[in-house]
């Protein structure tokens, strides 16, 4: 018996993820009975889009009903027998905390790497993982924090002190 290639319908596929761009929930793909799907269960709007329509949720929505739409529109559409692409992100049934605790792993495996570690080799590759210029730890750790600061300065009431000033004297410090 000669096995053939499975036939893929990949505009029935449909990914539902959250934009970085813009932080909108986005729906892309499917067919018009899983737009109806999206737009029934999820509240998802239609926009004409460079490419074709997209569906997204409406603005200003509090990122828990983001959540809340999004799985509840994925699991009609899987019902329906759409393949949907969820992004874990958006997924009501994960624990809001899951993403903390595999960082934690994570860290904890790191540890016991070096502990195990038999030569300076494997002591760089961990230092490598938590250094590295651009997907290390201390840079990631590093843009949370400013983004952090950034973020608090921005609130209401906020008097973001200048670090450059000299105890108020007005003028910057001369090195």
């Amino acid at each position: 018996m000669k096995q053939t290639e499975p036939e893929f319908w990949v505009l029935e596929y449909i990914t539902i993820t959250k934009d970085p761009r813009s932080g909108l929930v986005v729906a892309i793909g499917g067919t018009e009975k899983a737009a109806d799907i999206l737009q029934r269960t999820g509240g998802f709007l239609s926009a004409a889009g460079p490419r074709g329509d997209y569906h997204r949720l409406p603005h200003g929505l509090p990122t828990e009903q983001q959540r809340l739409k999004a799985t509840t529109a994925s699991h009609a559409l899987l019902a329906a027998g759409h393949s949907v692409h969820l992004d874990p992100a958006l997924n009501m049934l994960v624990t809001p905390d899951g993403e903390r605790e595999a960082a934690l792993r994570y860290l904890a495996r790191l540890a016991e790497r070096v502990a195990a570690a038999e030569t300076s080799g494997e002591v760089a590759e961990v230092l490598t993982e938590v250094a590295a210029p651009v997907q290390g730890l201390l840079p990631l750790t590093r843009e949370v924090v400013v983004r952090a600061w950034t973020a608090a300065c921005d609130l209401p009431g906020h008097s973001a002190r200048n670090p450059s000033r000299s105890r108020g004297s007005g003028t910057p410090r001369d090195p």
